[in-house]
């Protein structure tokens, strides 16, 4: 799995440098282009730098200049250049691309896997959750019974227990703001084994029948 942790995420999160408005909302740019590969999706930012005809997202930048970015803001925070240029745009490499087309594959299988357990349930149903619903509540799939929404779901690695708590609290306390109960499948990165989808499709069974009864 790629190193996205460490300092250089602590650095990362305070000083905002991957934050959509500050870099590119690189899952509604994967929803709008579907790139197949690692290539194709730095391209795609890179084409999108000042925004393009063909969708709405607007890069602020290359993954290039992300790194350059995460580079820059060590001498403020730490007060010394701990990275070089090249290891924080690998940093960046690794999270915008590595980790975002991994995440959007596991999100698909997550539908797909609880769609195919849950057939038996002919009222439920999975969405993927939009750019709103994604920024503002941490929410990457919805499930609704009919027309009501009952569920949110985050879709995680399970090297996410290793994140920094203060990163865990922000996403909880917007998950708290949800309409629904807010669930989380945790998957592994390298075998992409879905680590507790019978537990999750066990939640989901019981909150549908609270919602019938």
């Amino acid at each position: 799995m790629p190193d996205t942790g460490g300092d250089l995420n602590l650095l990362n999160g305070k000083k905002g440098i991957s934050a959509p408005h500050k870099s590119v909302p690189v899952m509604k740019l994967i929803t709008e282009h579907n790139p197949k590969s690692h290539q194709e999706l730095v391209s795609l930012i890179e084409k999108h730098v000042g925004g393009a005809d063909c969708c709405s997202v607007v890069s602020q930048g290359t993954v290039e200049d992300f790194g350059k970015n995460l580079y820059d803001a060590q001498q403020d925070f730490w007060g010394e250049e701990k990275y070089t240029l090249e290891e924080c745009i690998e940093w960046e490499y690794d999270l915008f691309i590595s980790q975002s087309l991994k995440g959007d594959t596991m999100e698909t299988m997550a539908i797909n896997k609880l769609k195919k357990r849950l057939s038996d349930i002919d009222s439920i149903k999975f969405e993927e959750s939009n750019e709103i619903v994604d920024n503002e509540y941490r929410i990457d799939i919805e499930v609704k019974s009919g027309n009501t929404i009952i569920s949110g779901i985050q879709v995680k690695p399970n090297s996410y227990s290793n994140m920094r708590s203060e990163v865990k609290f922000k996403t909880k306390s917007a998950n708290r703001k949800y309409k629904g109960d807010v669930l989380y499948l945790f998957y592994d990165y390298d075998s992409e084994e879905l680590d507790n989808l019978e537990m999750v499709e066990d939640e989901l069974r019981d909150i549908v029948t609270e919602e019938d009864c």
